[in-house]
This record gives structure tokens, sequence and C-alpha cells, in this order.
């Protein structure tokens, strides 16, 4: 989904909740998730208002998708998701929206304890192969036991598959060897760990968010599947049969 996709579905979101008042920060939502995570956001009910990350001023002609270019005004907000790009992902430079990386992760954490956030939300994609290491699922690189030591209200470190291929704009070579290599993984590996389409993963996540509990939470592919299994399982993905 592109930007004015996203845009286009604020335009009309759903009438929100009786009392809604939760305003939401949106930071680094570049790439198929970040794009298809920020227009869940804009389109849901629970909030508001969402702050989004922009490299410079552009307009928008919906309410509640509101551009932000940091520390040109202060802004306030509930909860922030971070999405982080790895670095091998190109980002359109034509594209108006902030990219965080792995080295910019603290980064983007201050800005949103700068906005008084309370539930910080980081959305870090990993491999197929890496969601079966037992330390996909525990605080471990220095910069998430940073997060945890700023003592958010709420800590959420989200882990999704990796979707290898989601640069149709990479080498055609890049492509045909990593869309063989997903076709081995598939085989070979559980189904709760293959990566979600990208509108799965984003509404998967906002529904684990919501169930979080105050505190710090990682949660994987496997927890991600579960949901979408619970709540929209025609979209589960496929696990192809060996002829």
């Amino acid at each position: 989904m592109t930007l004015d996709a996203a845009i286009a579905t604020g335009a009309r979101p759903r009438a929100p909740l009786p009392g809604a008042q939760r305003v939401a920060l949106a930071l680094g939502t570049t790439g198929a998730l970040g794009e298809e995570l920020l227009a869940a956001l804009v389109g849901s009910p629970i909030y508001r208002l969402v702050h989004v990350a922009v490299k410079q001023t552009i307009v928008s002609a919906a309410s509640k998708f509101h551009p932000w270019v940091i520390g040109s005004s202060p802004v306030t907000a509930d909860d922030a998701f971070v999405c982080v790009t790895d670095d091998a992902v190109p980002t359109p430079h034509t594209s108006p929206l902030q990219r965080y990386g792995n080295d910019q992760l603290l980064a983007a954490a201050r800005a949103a304890r700068d906005a008084g956030v309370r539930r910080l939300v980081v959305i870090a994609p990993l491999s197929a192969l890496l969601q079966l290491n037992a330390a996909s699922h525990s605080v471990s690189s220095e910069q998430e036991l940073a997060l945890v030591e700023m003592r958010f209200e709420t800590l959420v470190i989200v882990r999704p598959t990796r979707d290898e291929i989601e640069d149709s704009k990479a080498p055609w070579l890049q492509r045909t060897v990593s869309s063989l290599g997903r076709s081995v993984l598939e085989i070979m590996l559980p189904a709760k760990v293959q990566a979600l389409r990208p509108k799965t993963a984003a509404r998967a996540i906002i529904t684990a968010v919501e169930r979080m509990s105050p505190g710090v939470h990682v949660i994987g592919a496997r927890e991600l599947a579960d949901i979408v299994a619970e709540t929209m399982p025609a979209l589960l993905p496929k696990r192809p049969k060996l002829r």
C-alpha cells in the first residue's frame, strides 16, 4: 500500500468508539509493513489522531493523519509505534516518511518519551530462520535493553517474520534467489513462522498490542500467527505441499 493509499484510508475512518481519546505517534513507517501499519492506525477507531514522522512538511487531507517533522513543534501522544527498517531494504528517496534503522531506535524512543508516550511499540522484523531462535522472544540487544531502562509504562517488542522479497525494485537476480530460498523455507519450516502479508501482519500487531498489560513484552511470529488464526484464519499462510 502506498502512502497516498494510507492517507486515503484515513480520510474515511470508521466511527471512533465512545470516549476514545487516544493519540498515536508513528515513526519509521516505511516499507510495505510500515505503510500498512500506518494505514491501520489511521483507520482504527482506537485513535482520534495519528502523528506521523516525516522528513519534510507535507499536506494531508485526512483529519486523523498529522504529518510531523520531528523537532518542528511539540506533540503529545499516548502510544508510539516505531518500525525498524533493515539497512538492506531500500527506501524510495521520494518518500516523505522518516526512516529508522537499528542505529536510530533509541533516537525514536527518545522522541516518543519527549511526546509523553506511555506505551512504546517497536516492530523489528526477523527472518524465518531466526524466529526459531529462543532469543527472538527475549530482550537481547543493547538497544532493547536501553529501551527497558527508559521505563515506559508498557514496552512491546514485536518481531514479525521479514518478507525477504518484498522489495519489488531489487535486482531481478536478487529477487529470484530470494524467492527460491523462501520457497524452500516454506516447505521446511513451521507454517507459524512464515511471513504474513503486510496488511495481515499490521492488523495482528495492533490486536496484539491492545491485549498487552503494562510491563515489558516480546512477541514473535508464532504469537502473531495465533492471533491471525483466531481473528482472521483465512489469511494464514498456506504451506506448500510436496508433489
